[in-house]
């Protein structure tokens, strides 16, 4: 019996590893979700993307837009790359009457996505930003960071 639970055990784990993005995934997979601006507009990864900052955590997402924020709007952009705030464990009623109204006045373009998928697709570690490379819509690497100073040096890499 235990043999049978550890079995279907290890079998559901590796299921669920295996639909994680990785080194060598098309950017595609990312484009299979729904992105959204905090204004409404729908928005879909630019296939020239060659950086990718996640989001999951309020805290992950105030520390990225506080650094963003104190940057030119189109900072991130220049460098080719997007941000992408996942909020789907937010209470709407909190989304609606408190984050999307903040939310709209920052400078810098932020995805939000709502969809719990999201998160078994993309990495991610508690407390900590992903931070995917992208090159020719190939998934190149996968990192992970904690303070604006590792943020900044991720993004002008």
């Amino acid at each position: 019996m235990k043999k049978t639970i550890l079995l279907l055990l290890i079998f559901s784990l590796t299921l669920f590893g295996a639909n994680q993005i990785k080194e060598g995934s098309s950017l595609n997979v990312l484009n299979g979700f729904k992105y959204e601006t905090p204004t409404g507009r729908q928005m879909k990864i630019p296939k020239k993307s060659q950086l990718i900052i996640v989001a999951f955590e309020k805290d992950t997402g105030k520390l990225v837009n506080e650094y963003l924020n104190n940057k030119n709007q189109f900072y991130l952009v220049k460098r080719y790359g997007i941000y992408i705030a996942d909020i789907n464990k937010m209470p709407s009623i909190i989304t609606n009457m408190f984050a999307l109204p903040k939310l709209r006045k920052y400078k810098h373009l932020i995805y939000l996505h709502f969809d719990e998928e999201f998160q078994t697709i993309v990495p991610h570690h508690e407390e900590e930003i992903t931070i995917i490379r992208v090159d020719n819509q190939k998934i190149t690497d996968i990192s992970f960071v904690k303070t604006t100073q590792e943020l900044q040096a991720a993004i002008e890499k």
